[in-house]
């Protein structure tokens, strides 16, 4: 029971950095929350707390041994579903990461006395990329959809393959 209370321990300190340092959230003087927010509802912020805190929790479930006689343990069905819960977790967790950086790296521009914002190209120029047709809206959401699709047929494939290769050890034994 001593790993139990281990892996406790990582997931509770774990959820606590991503809200404190990742995200740079879970400031008293601001509701739970930071200074400065993104996203048009604060229960954005919160709802994806509770989630990451779940999630962390679910994905500890498969760090269970098997050797342990824990009586929780995730049955090989729901090993795919924590995978993904996982890649879910992980996609939320880069969202409010990015935000937390570029919160970060713009403060500076809302000073009094700063009036612009230095771009890091020139416009003057005609470039190559300029000439291509901009990828907007509806065909980014086909891409990332055609991705997140791919990754769960490549997971649910592996599920698959490796729970025939636990029958086929198992049939060997016998």
């Amino acid at each position: 029971m001593v790993w139990l209370a281990i892996f406790m321990f990582s997931s509770t300190y774990s959820w606590v950095w991503d809200i404190y340092m990742d995200w740079g959230l879970g400031r008293r003087g601001y509701n739970w929350l930071g200074p400065r927010l993104m996203f048009p509802s604060v229960f954005h912020y919160y709802g994806v707390m509770a989630a990451d805190l779940v999630l962390r929790f679910m994905w500890m479930q498969s760090l269970i041994p098997p050797s342990s006689g824990a009586h929780f343990e995730l049955p090989a069905y729901l090993t795919f579903m924590n995978m993904t819960l996982e890649l879910v977790r992980r996609t939320l967790w880069s969202f409010f990461r990015l935000e937390n950086e570029h919160r970060a790296r713009t403060k500076h521009y809302e000073e009094p006395d700063v009036n612009f914002v230095p771009l890091h190209f020139t416009t003057a120029q005609s470039h190559k990329y300029k000439r291509h047709k901009e990828r907007v809206g509806k065909r980014v959401l086909v891409e990332v959809l055609a991705v997140g699709i791919a990754v769960f047929v490549i997971c649910m494939l592996v599920v698959i393959a490796a729970q025939k290769q636990a029958r086929l050890a198992q049939e060997q034994e016998l």
